[in-house]
């Protein structure tokens, strides 16, 4: 009787241990997927301060060329292969006696590509400023701003022109 015992035991053994070492064992997978939309943002990080023309060292000159630049520019963009966009810059008016440029810096590679100095020569149109933008987030990029003064006009205080940056489809 204790042989059948340990037969029997020995029986159980042999078939319950693979399945309970089993038991503890198991995979199944699952598919992951991931839609990365088209981005194409851009921002500035404020107004830039008020340029102002003062009057030149020597009588008979036109006043020097006033610059700021304490603004930036940031953007986001993602393109399929073979595709870049561009920053343009317009303007909605144009300053008496005055010719306004603008510069964009921008780092290069597929992050962008300065255009460099632009003049607003037309109300409402887009000149280029970076182009050559390919997938990238790009960020603290100086806007540089020059006004020139191109004739002597009635003095006028804080008047303002409105300019449009637009991230756009490079052609």
């Amino acid at each position: 009787m204790k042989i059948l015992a340990k037969v029997l035991l020995l029986a159980a053994l042999v078939v319950w241990l693979p399945a309970i070492a089993m038991a503890g064992t198991g995979s199944t997978t699952q598919t992951v997927t991931i839609t990365f939309n088209e981005i194409s943002e851009i921002g500035v990080s404020g107004d830039p301060a008020t340029i102002t023309i003062v009057a030149p060292a020597t009588a008979g000159d036109l006043p020097a060329d006033q610059t700021e630049a304490t603004t930036t520019m940031a953007w986001t963009s993602n393109v399929a292969a073979g595709l870049t966009r561009k920053i343009t810059g317009n303007i909605d008016g144009l300053f008496s006696g005055i010719n306004l440029y603008a510069t964009v810096a921008a780092p290069g590679s597929t992050d962008g590509t300065s255009a460099g100095e632009a003049q607003f020569v037309a109300a409402a149109t887009a000149y280029d400023f970076v182009t050559a933008i390919g997938n990238s987030n790009t960020t603290a990029q100086t806007i540089t701003f020059r006004a020139s003064v191109t004739s002597m006009v009635a003095p006028y205080t804080a008047t303002s022109q409105i300019v449009t940056w637009t991230l756009t489809e490079d052609a």
